[in-house]
């Protein structure tokens, strides 16, 4: 009786670990990321983001190109407004279509705000914006149009709104850059989103199939308020172990990284 409880014991385990595998396997398997990899860390005062230049079609080996910028400025950084700039993977025309969107909301609110194009002001009452009798208020209290906060929710909405339809969005995004906290000091912040519509704000994040070594390599490494050089040097570790360790090369030219902070804007990293 004893041989046949554990029998039936190890038996019920290794059905266990079976099913464990192969739900693991197919939620890796149905990443619309695919090949494409992302990588977004956030430092002291910036946000880095990377990603690969190489391309290729959906279940496909083929690289149909090997130069491709995937990090996107979304509103770039000016005396009144702070950069925003977003990573995307998955589909390529999803891509451009959900980036192009994202630009025409964030030009649209900076025009209603500056009053570009538009005989209405927009003027702020109470005691935040400091005067109670109707002056406006400077820009430096309000920001003008959206932020990043703002855009990483437009775009999980658009993504999620189009799960039921015959177009659903095959995109996954890592949207950074500073926005203004409760004591008004610019911080920078990291949004994460799937093909699902899921948002979520993070330190580090990572897209497709080679985030399955990166997650390990962040885990171990990252560190708040890290200065450029380490964040640098921690994004450069990354894409190294995946040339390494990656059944799939990463293309033959380097990684695109670009820093987001609030003097510079976005700059490519060298």
């Amino acid at each position: 009786a004893r041989m046949i409880l554990l029998f039936l014991l190890a038996t019920y385990y290794y059905v266990l670990e079976s099913l464990i595998h192969i739900q693991i396997v197919d939620a890796s398997s149905s990443s619309v990321a695919g090949q494409d990899t992302l990588v977004g860390i956030v430092g002291k005062d910036f946000v880095m983001l990377g990603a690969d230049s190489s391309c290729s079609l959906r279940g496909t080996l083929a690289l149909t190109a090997s130069n491709v910028d995937k990090i996107h400025v979304i509103r770039s950084s000016n005396a009144q407004q702070q950069c925003i700039a977003a990573a995307a993977a998955g589909n390529p025309a999803d891509s451009d279509r959900l980036l192009g969107l994202l630009r025409a909301h964030a030009a649209l609110r900076e025009y209603e705000a500056t009053g570009i194009g538009s005989d209405v002001e927009c003027v702020f009452v109470g005691t935040n914006g400091g005067s109670t009798d109707g002056s406006s208020s400077s820009s430096s209290d309000f920001p003008i149009g959206l932020d990043a906060r703002a855009v990483s929710h437009l775009a999980r909405t658009e993504i999620s709104s189009s799960l039921r339809t015959a177009s659903s969005l095959q995109v996954c995004l890592l949207v950074a850059g500073m926005i203004r906290e409760d004591n008004c000091l610019l911080q920078p912040c990291l949004f994460w989103l799937d093909n699902t519509g899921f948002q979520q704000r993070v330190s580090y994040g990572a897209h497709g199939y080679g985030s399955n070594f990166i997650w390990s390599i962040l885990d171990r490494n990252y560190k708040p308020n890290m200065s450029k050089e380490e964040a640098f040097q921690l994004m450069t570790n990354c894409f190294q172990q995946l040339r390494t360790r990656y059944v799939i090369n990463t293309g033959p030219y380097p990684p695109c990284i670009k820093c987001i902070d609030a003097i510079h804007g976005c700059t490519t990293m060298q």
